[in-house]
């Protein structure tokens, strides 16, 4: 049996023209503005209102979003790391304030009680939860943030080791840690440490950079520490750090000597009198690890016979997105 998929076609927009572009500033306000100063005297204008205002944060995330998407696929390419910057420091601290009042303007809407409990209350949750986070002051700083974070990415990206007289990014470096011989597990494992150490005083300092921003945050919300503003931020509304202390706790006592349990039954396997780092992937000698692919196109064309024959629908999904090019494989 097979499944026959319809092309994907982007949601049609109603509020902004359908060859919109965000570019720069300029060239968003005016929306911004129209929704900031639209009068909202019935439930109706109010529910266009918030459709217009859920539109430009889809289009505004999307481009967003490719312009992470761009950079992750290739950390070399300045081009696209300017576009990224000018996002994070051009664009999204001028949108904040906008969003900050368009948040307060929906809250104090009189025709929200009107709306649909059940639909909106987790939309209202949130937007009243962004309300309270929100600080001017942090707007500069959560910029600055943005592109710190981003740097992890492609100072990792750009790592590379070299073994036989080919270059292995550290990822593709991991299927040796897989292979029976151990003194090449050795070999590949401490070269991978060795080239992370390279960069360790940038990733230290960016780290750094980093915690000192974040604190400021917390503190400039009202809150202790970042984990405790970061847990409101996430909208995390059904628990608390202290249920997931608990978690840990129950992770301590059961799952814990379960993986010495495991880890132990491999080093048993390998024959081995103690495990090292380089031991935790593994295959005992005389057993060569699965290797079901070589390549991107291998893995995306196999995937999809293996889920044609559990469900044709999600192998005609993927098929979709790698018709698309949506994988970055």
């Amino acid at each position: 049996m097979s499944f026959t998929f319809e092309p994907i076609e982007k949601i049609k927009r109603s509020f902004l023209p359908e060859g919109y572009t965000l570019t720069d500033w300029p060239s968003l306000e005016p929306y911004l503005e129209d929704l900031k100063n639209r009068p909202l005297d019935s439930k109706e204008a109010l529910e266009k209102w918030m459709s217009d205002v859920s539109e430009i944060e889809a289009v505004v995330g999307e481009d967003a979003a490719w312009r992470q998407i761009k950079m992750t696929l290739d950390t070399t390419d300045k081009a696209v790391e300017e576009a990224f910057t000018y996002f994070c420091m051009e664009i999204e601290p001028k949108m904040k304030p906008y969003f900050f009042e368009l948040n307060k303007k929906l809250l104090a809407c009189p025709f929200v009680s009107e709306l649909d409990k059940d639909t909106y209350f987790p939309y209202l949750r949130s937007v009243k939860n962004a309300v309270e986070l929100y600080r001017e002051e942090n707007v500069p700083l959560e910029a600055e943030m943005s592109v710190l974070a981003q740097q992890y990415g492609v100072i990792s990206g750009k790592m590379t080791i070299e073994h036989d007289g080919k270059e292995y990014t550290l990822q593709q470096a991991a299927k040796f840690l897989q292979k029976p011989d151990r003194e090449l597990r050795e070999a590949i494992f401490r070269k991978v440490a060795e080239r992370r150490m390279q960069d360790i005083d940038q990733l230290n300092e960016l780290f750094n950079k980093l915690l000192a921003l974040r604190q400021k945050v917390a503190e400039n919300a009202g809150f202790k520490n970042y984990r405790d503003y970061k847990f409101k931020a996430l909208g995390r509304f059904d628990y608390t750090p202290e249920d997931c202390f608990a978690f840990h706790d129950a992770v301590r006592e059961h799952i814990l000597p379960l993986n010495k349990m495991l880890s132990e039954h491999r080093r048993k396997r390998l024959g081995l009198d103690k495990m090292r780092p380089w031991d935790g992937s593994a295959e005992p000698v005389g057993t060569e690890p699965l290797q079901p692919f070589e390549t991107g196109a291998e893995l995306s064309d196999k995937s999809t016979q293996v889920f044609n024959k559990l469900r044709p629908y999600f192998s005609s999904c993927l098929h979709t997105m790698t018709d698309m090019k949506r994988l970055d494989l």
